[in-house]
């Protein structure tokens, strides 16, 4: 639709070109143009409603909705682990087997639980490798539910809240969308970063999502349904003011009208008041227009 406008912009501007020239010399046939004396060429647009929505975009990474480190409670050396990465698991299920082995002295082999059911995400350790009281041995996350972890600017926090619809895009699957709602959202301001701490939560059932992946997250802040929807390139402001105007044409007459517009998204704009379904907008050839012109549709 952008580059159709931009050929119709270009031809209308050959076009008033030449009307021109015919006008102030007087020397070309008027049918050279195609455009009758006195007329301005412009390109029209039905006005139509459309649904509209205001999104913000941020970026996270995705955990499980229960997520946790395993540490042993016994130092030593790891003998085995009793599961692999992607295994499911119980609560207080044995995931690993601890050598306690001193000179001089036995011991029965210490036991690492994990604390939770869910899926080993990570199992972090070599068999052999020295295990201390600070040292991860494995990760276990639920995955039936996960959530992205993102924080948001100050500027835009009075926009976010919570259940509010948010989509999910991951690298891994770029044609497909997850969604998902806004469920926590911190109610203070990193005064380092001056952002806030926020998480989207998401069903999983598949097992698509995984933790650690990458994520872009789209929130709608604000939706319009119904609403008149027009294209931002027919939307004009008048010089020294805020106001924003358009043209339409009724009686074969160019005729200004002023608007109040909403929220827009990508090259579409909300026209709040001004502007009627059905009407006849200029939507190339408005830049030659001051309101009251007689024009010629040449596209329509």
């Amino acid at each position: 639709m952008r580059k159709k406008v931009v050929w119709i912009v270009v031809i209308i501007l050959i076009i008033g070109i030449g009307y021109r020239v015919i006008t102030r010399k007087g020397k070309v046939d008027r049918n050279a143009t195609g455009v009758g004396e006195g007329l301005v060429p412009v390109a029209i647009q039905e006005v139509k409603s459309g649904d509209l929505e205001l999104i913000l975009s941020f970026v996270g990474d995705i955990k499980g909705e229960d997520q946790v480190t395993v540490y042993s409670e016994a130092t030593g050396r790891l003998s085995r682990y009793l599961v692999e990465e992607g295994s499911w698991v119980k609560k207080d299920q044995v995931i690993a087997l601890v050598d306690r082995a001193v000179t001089g002295m036995e011991f029965e082999e210490a036991k690492v639980k994990s604390p939770l059911s869910g899926t080993v995400g990570r199992l972090y350790l070599d068999k052999g490798s020295t295990i201390g009281l600070e040292t991860p041995v494995a990760l276990i996350a639920r995955m039936d539910r996960i959530k992205v972890e993102f924080s948001i600017p100050e500027k835009d926090m009075v926009k976010v809240s919570k259940n509010q619809e948010a989509r999910i895009k991951v690298d891994a699957y770029p044609d497909r969308i997850f969604n998902g709602k806004v469920m926590r959202l911190s109610p203070v301001v990193d005064p380092i970063t001056r952002s806030a701490y926020a998480e989207v939560f998401l069903p999983n059932p598949d097992h698509r999502l995984k933790p650690g992946m990458f994520a872009e997250i789209d929130i709608v802040v604000v939706s319009s349904k119904g609403a008149v929807v027009v294209p931002k390139e027919a939307i004009l402001e008048e010089v020294g003011s805020r106001n924003s105007f358009v043209f339409v044409v009724e009686g074969g007459s160019a005729v200004k009208r002023v608007i109040e517009t909403g929220i827009s998204q990508e090259e579409k704009v909300e026209v709040r008041s001004g502007l009627s379904p059905g009407e006849k907008m200029v939507i190339a050839g408005h830049h030659y227009l001051k309101g009251g012109e007689k024009v010629e549709v040449v596209e329509e």
